[in-house]
């Protein structure tokens, strides 16, 4: 909880490794100092930490190192158990409830300030049953770690790269990447899940398909705490195949019509690719990745009509799948960053007026800043997938994002400036959708822009399974 791309959701290309990432940043609702909460007991299933106990800043820390807040108290859960005793405490205390898989959500809101910061990367066990082939895991698993025990089956969940990001988190948002075009989103193959609610009560989803239809899509830190996911699994491809074009010291202009060509080149993109468009600052970054054992005449047909004016063609990589997709497995230590969705496009025209002006922005911005435009469609456009998942952006083609990457905590207000502006000018355009794992804190009408139609009914469960908001977030479903 998220992705990606993601973002991807939740999946990103960090200069010339391209590494993608699902990122995260946050702001927290602050809770009054509580003078009469009474000290939690650990047991076997959970142990509570204090801002004093030794473990606290490593169970505290997440993946941006923008956000600093800090919990009240941390829930380290060893099993569902655990997890109804966590929520139990924040009862009694009347403690506000984040949760941590992954801790990757774009604007932390797998953490707090002030109240309790349940942390489920302990349970991160995954299990294949090779009759039904499907996959259990629990909500710590990360992607990096799923591929790799999927592998040894020749199986696949579809998703992104990047290797630590939580499956859970991931699939509670949408989930897209390399392989989404052909198999669908994260979310699609979700079968089955396990959720403590917000009142301690466990839920499964074989008994109630209301839940499974928002775990897919609505599900991130809204109404209550996924224990366990079952995924069907699919065929991994034998192999992994990458191209890489590079375009140096562009105009607006120059990249303006790079972009046009790329747009109308990828309407033709074979379901087995996945294609980016990343610009940074005035470089760009053209990324083609396929997993068919050769590539088919459409796809050769647009490696070589992107070949006029690249300054740097990489010699093509085929490699077995999992060595593959490691490539981009993204960076694994804490970084600065502030990192947004920049909205869905039907196609080139969405961004043809403002883009000009987009370009000359980044190409001013003080700290590293990317747009990431990723190729969506294929088998997420499926009209019969529409009403299984409260995922609400099927219609669309491409994803962008907003990327800030920086060194020092005094540019945090740099980057989120760079952000805020180059944000403003998209939504002045008209871009109004959203893809809730790239999540943006100043985002307006972010209940529509995530959600869409979707959000009453969302509304719905909140207040059956949440009914008094303990599991919340700046931009968490409201009652």
């Amino acid at each position: 909880m998220q992705d990606i791309t993601p973002n991807p959701n939740r999946r990103r290309f960090l200069l010339d490794s391209l590494a993608m990432a699902v990122s995260i940043p946050a702001f927290y609702y602050p809770v009054a100092a509580l003078a009469d909460t009474i000290t939690p007991i650990s047991s076997g299933n959970v142990r509570f930490l204090q801002r004093n106990d030794a473990d606290y800043a490593k169970h505290r820390q997440i993946f941006n190192k923008r956000i600093t807040n800090m919990p009240k108290f941390i829930a380290v859960c060893a099993n569902e158990k655990g997890v109804q005793e966590a929520v139990a405490f924040a009862q009694t205390n009347k403690l506000p409830i984040a949760v941590k898989s992954g801790g990757h959500s774009f604007e932390g809101f797998s953490t707090n300030d002030g109240g309790l910061m349940l942390d489920l990367s302990g349970m991160n066990k995954p299990t294949y049953n090779k009759t039904s082939k499907r996959l259990t895991i629990q909500p710590g698993a990360k992607l990096g770690g799923v591929y790799e025990y999927l592998n040894q089956y020749g199986r696949l969940i579809p998703a992104g790269s990047c290797a630590g990001v939580g499956v859970a988190g991931l699939t509670l948002g949408g989930g897209y990447g390399f392989f989404a075009r052909q198999r669908g989103l994260t979310c699609d193959s979700l079968q089955r899940v396990r959720m403590v609610d917000g009142q301690g009560k466990v839920h499964d989803s074989k008994d109630n398909a209301e839940l499974l239809w928002a775990c897919k899509g609505g599900g991130n830190g809204n109404f209550g705490i996924i224990t366990e996911l079952e995924f069907k699994t699919h065929p991994a491809p034998a192999s992994f195949s990458s191209y890489r074009y590079k375009y140096k010291n562009l105009t607006p202009s120059s990249a303006t019509q790079l972009a046009e060509r790329w747009f109308e080149l990828t309407k033709t993109l074979p379901n087995s690719a996945y294609s980016a468009w990343v610009l940074n600052g005035t470089h760009l970054t053209i990324l083609l990745t396929d997993t068919s054992a050769t590539p088919s005449a459409a796809l050769k047909t647009i490696l070589a009509k992107l070949k006029p004016g690249a300054t740097e063609i990489m010699t093509p990589r085929k490699d077995a799948f999992l060595r593959g997709i490691q490539r981009y497995k993204g960076g694994t230590e804490p970084m600065y960053f502030k990192n947004v969705s920049a909205g869905y496009y039907s196609g080139f025209s969405d961004l043809k007026a403002m883009l000009p002006e987009i370009c000359k922005k980044m190409a001013a911005a003080k700290v590293n800043t990317i747009l990431q435009i990723n190729t969506l469609g294929g088998a997420i456009n499926d009209p019969a997938l529409e009403a299984t998942a409260a995922y609400p952006h099927r219609r669309f083609g491409y994803l962008g994002e907003l990327q800030t990457y920086y060194d020092k905590a005094s540019q945090t207000n740099t980057a989120e400036q760079t952000v805020r502006e180059i944000q403003g000018v998209l939504t002045t355009g008209g871009i109004k959708a959203h893809y809730r794992n790239y999540p943006d804190a100043e985002l307006p009408d972010w209940e529509t822009a995530y959600y869409g139609k979707n959000y009453p009914r969302l509304q719905a469960l909140k207040r059956q399974f949440d009914p008094h908001n303990l599991i919340r977030h700046p931009q968490s479903v409201k009652l």
